[in-house]
């Protein structure tokens, strides 16, 4: 237990690892952000408390802290570190944005994910799969991280923005997202603003790719202002922008808002695939229950049978255990709060992880074991409750007042897109296939995932 007098008032800080306020940037970077979240609960598995560089950080590890850090505190709280440094890249959209404004913008995109649209989303996303499918050829080496992300960034481009994106413009998304996340490490240590002004090559490459970005988004919005309402989000912003007094959004808000969801609305669920065909290589137990599940609908998977896919749902919904794709989630207090007995001062940071409370024994039997079956009840069905964990132990699209708004876009597409592929194919692991992770905003594969295809039919 550590006290600071600061002023009159004594601030008692709850006991955290022995790193001094520069040594805690040290270990991060040595450790990599989730071996060091890894460290610290190992030796405080509730609450520690961290200096980091110039900042008081606070790191809550179990559910009843994480549902008081993500819904009981969620007015009383803004973003943390790594949303505000996304900024640099996604302007003022909905993963950044906050108060009125936000809850504002949330407003006007909601409606874009209604469980009709989505439902109507659905046939998009059999129709790429299938796409993807069938330009596979048997025994082919791929990269499954590329394979995936090339395939939610058209699903969401067609869903979402009614666009088929071309193939330089998917190079260009990905190209820009890997040199953002590549050093996003560097963009949440401390003094990151300033460094970010700098003219070094690191930086000059982030706002090249912003640039590109830019140009993509730009040209979407204005074919749209031409072709007049189709329909699809990016139309349902134009026009809620035409709409607001004082003239609506400016083009830059409506690029922030589209950037944030093209972005986010493809990657997740990318890095979710990805991480479930990796743990599917790898146990030919339940890859053949999976192939027996799909292969027993007798037709190519349809919106209609996502009741009918329990295994495929637990085959994500544990690969999101395991490898969550948003793998922390930082907040930063607008106002005193407190925890257990602390008082946290006003303008800390305080994170939880769900790499480390997904994977926590004391919450999950076989806690780094792939068990897909954890999620199927005694009926069959696929059931979130079923692995019996507390609330707050399983959050992989966050909790409270910021949940993600796509949730339900991103479970529909995680099913139908697993179970469309595994229906005509089968994945096995190569020598150099492995399940290192990059932790940045989201969690990747360290070294992409190379994986043999193998048709089944």
């Amino acid at each position: 237990m550590t006290a600071l007098t600061l002023g009159r008032a004594r601030v008692v800080r709850p006991p955290g690892p022995p790193y001094s306020s520069l040594g805690s940037i040290r270990a991060m970077r040595r450790l990599r952000p989730n071996g060091f979240f890894d460290t610290i609960h190992r030796d405080h598995p509730r609450l520690a408390y961290v200096r980091f560089g110039n900042e008081h950080a606070y790191f809550l590890f179990e559910p009843d802290l994480v549902r008081t850090l993500l819904v009981d505190a969620g007015r009383a709280t803004a973003k943390g570190r790594g949303l505000e440094r996304s900024k640099e890249l996604l302007g003022e959209g909905l993963l950044t944005s906050e108060g009125e404004f936000h809850r504002h913008q949330r407003r006007l995109v909601q409606p874009a994910f209604h469980s009709t649209r989505v439902a109507g989303y659905a046939e998009v996303m059999c129709d790429e799969a299938r796409r993807v499918g069938d330009g596979w050829r048997d025994g082919a080496c791929v990269d499954m991280s590329t394979e995936m992300s090339r395939l939610t960034l058209r699903i969401v481009g067609r869903a979402l923005f009614g666009t088929d994106l071309r193939d330089e413009d998917i190079a260009t998304v990905s190209r820009a997202l890997s040199t953002f996340l590549a050093r996003f490490q560097l963009l949440m240590m401390p003094a990151a603003a300033l460094l970010g002004r700098l003219p070094t090559p690191a930086n000059l490459r982030l706002r090249a790719a912003r640039d590109d970005l830019d140009s993509l988004v730009y040209r979407m919005i204005a074919e749209h202002r031409a072709s007049g309402d189709t329909g699809d989000l990016l139309s349902m912003l134009l026009i809620a922008g035409a709409d607001e007094a004082g003239g609506g959004m400016s083009d830059r808000q409506i690029r922030d808002e589209a950037l944030t969801l093209l972005l986010a609305g493809h990657e997740t669920t990318a890095n979710a695939l990805t991480w479930a065909w990796l743990l599917l290589a790898d146990d030919r137990a339940d890859a053949l229950r999976l192939h027996r599940e799909v292969d027993a609908l007798g037709h190519p998977p349809a919106p209609d049978d996502l009741d009918k896919l329990p295994f495929a749902r637990a085959v994500i919904a544990e690969s999101m255990r395991l490898y969550p794709p948003a793998w922390t989630l930082g907040r930063r207090n607008t106002e005193p709060l407190t925890i257990d007995e602390y008082t946290v001062p006003k303008g800390s940071l305080l994170a939880t992880s769900q790499w480390v409370v997904h994977r926590d024994p004391r919450w999950w039997g076989d806690a780094t074991q792939f068990r897909p079956e954890r999620w199927i009840n005694a009926e069959g069905q696929f059931d979130e409750t079923a692995p019996g964990a507390p609330r707050g132990a399983y959050f992989p699209f966050g909790a409270g007042r910021r949940v993600c708004i796509g949730e339900s876009f991103a479970w529909t597409e995680g099913v139908l897109v697993l179970a469309t592929l595994a229906q005509g194919w089968a994945a096995t692991s190569l020598p150099e296939t492995t399940m290192d992770t990059l932790p940045a905003v989201t969690l990747r594969p360290a070294h992409g995932a190379p994986l043999r295809l193998r048709y089944r039919r």
